[in-house]
């Protein structure tokens, strides 16, 4: 983006904001003022549309989900009036930013972005799952950096936590990312010391157990094996580790270690598709 330019498109706006943060801001706010919006003002909320983190995505592969992602931006008037191209691409999709005058307006049309997307998404002919992501309502340059980082995180806290929903807003994901980015960077050390100590057949019991809310009964359901055999696992995790599932702080530390493992073992498969 530089000073010569007349005819810059909102895709490529947002994407010299999103990707590097313009250094000139007055520029920033002047193209602005000319695609039809005041960037100090109004308001902004990304939306994205993105294949699993572990899939390699292709040009052919985003095209599918250009339709979805230009149905949304049709919600919102400034956008629409805006028209021309839109839609940004990112790493394992697309992304669109919407603008509205009205934080209360914005808010008013997350329920239509929902509605929008979720039908959009199940009009897709893929075999792998899409997902959308929200992003939070923000004002300012740095908000829309915000909101579009916001959207993806959202997905991607939604793969390990929330793996049946499509529609992931980040409001609502937001603990699961914080939980995913602090695992993420310090994960080996909070998972090393105690799952060293842990034989599989424990890992997959503790595992189970918080999965079925710590419900002994349907633990051993889900996993095919006697009760006793269940407590006799739990029982054993004390043993090995000095952590009890029936003291309040001990099964705090382990539910968190093995959502840790979780995180770590989608963390290890995505690096390794790539």
């Amino acid at each position: 983006m530089n000073k010569n330019t007349t005819d810059i498109t909102l895709s490529a706006y947002f994407n010299d904001i999103v990707i590097g943060y313009y250094e000139d801001e007055e520029l920033v706010k002047q193209f602005g003022r000319q695609l039809g919006f005041d960037v100090d003002e109004d308001f902004f909320m990304a939306v994205s549309f993105l294949y699993p983190s572990d899939m390699n995505v292709y040009a052919g592969d985003r095209e599918k989900l250009l339709q979805a992602a230009e149905a949304v931006v049709a919600l919102s008037p400034i956008n629409k009036k805006a028209g021309g191209k839109q839609v940004i691409t990112c790493d394992t999709g697309v992304c669109v930013i919407l603008i509205t005058e009205e934080k209360a307006a914005m808010r008013e049309l997350v329920g239509k972005v929902k509605e929008t997307a979720l039908q959009e998404v199940e009009k897709l002919h893929t075999e792998r799952r899409v997902r959308v992501g929200i992003g939070t309502i923000e004002g300012g340059i740095k908000g829309i950096k915000h909101t579009y980082n916001n959207a993806q995180d959202a997905v991607k806290a939604g793969e390990i936590f929330k793996k049946d929903r499509v529609i992931l807003e980040y409001m609502g994901m937001e603990i699961y990312s914080s939980i995913n980015q602090m695992v993420v960077n310090f994960g080996d050390r909070l998972t090393r010391t105690v799952l060293k100590q842990l034989a599989d057949t424990e890992k997959k019991v503790l595992a189970k157990y918080y999965k079925c809310k710590e419900d002994v009964v349907l633990t051993a359901e889900k996993l095919g094996m006697a009760e006793d055999a269940v407590r006799n696992s739990l029982q054993q995790v004390k043993i090995n580790t000095g952590l009890d599932v029936n003291d309040t702080e001990d099964n705090f530390k382990l539910h968190f270690i093995m959502i840790a493992k979780k995180v770590l073992e989608n963390d290890e498969k995505i690096r390794k598709t790539r």
